[in-house]
C-alpha cells in the first residue's frame, strides 16, 4: 500500500467535497446569478461540473492505485494537474491582495505534493 498516494487521494477528495458542497454557496450560485446570458450561464454550469468530475476522478485514481498497486504515471499526472491548479490560484490570490484571498491553492498544493511523493515511492 502506498500511503502517500492514498493521502494524496484523500486530499483530492477533500478538494472534491469542498468544491461540490462549500463552493456552491460561496462561488457557484453568486456567479451564476450574475450571468445574464443563458448560454454563458450554461457554459459556466458545465465548467463547474467538469471541475467536480475531474477532482473526483483524480481522488478515485489515487486512492485505488494507492491501495492496489503502483501507477506512477497516473500519480505524476494528478500531481502535475494539482500543482497547476495551485499555481494559478496562488497567482490570482496574490493579485487580489494576499495569500489567503483564494485559499484553494493550499489544498491543491498539498494534493500535488502528496501525489508526487506517492509517485516517487511507487515501485
Amino acid at each position: 500500500m502506498n500511503w502517500w498516494m492514498l493521502a494524496g487521494g484523500l486530499s483530492a477528495l477533500v478538494c472534491t467535497v469542498g468544491h461540490a458542497l462549500a463552493g456552491v454557496g460561496m462561488f457557484y450560485r453568486p456567479i451564476k446569478a450574475a450571468i445574464v446570458d443563458p448560454l454563458q450561464a450554461s457554459v459556466f454550469t458545465g465548467m463547474w461540473h467538469l471541475i467536480t468530475i475531474n477532482f473526483a476522478l483524480s481522488a478515485i485514481a489515487l486512492i485505488v492505485f494507492g491501495i492496489y498497486g503502483p501507477a506512477r504515471k497516473v500519480a505524476w499526472l494528478v500531481a502535475a494537474q494539482f500543482a497547476g491548479y495551485s499555481a494559478v490560484y496562488l497567482a490570482i490570490s496574490l493579485r487580489l491582495g494576499g495569500l489567503l484571498r483564494l485559499f484553494q491553492w493550499m489544498p491543491f498544493g498539498l494534493t500535488a505534493i502528496l501525489a508526487a511523493i506517492g509517485a516517487q515511492m511507487a515501485h
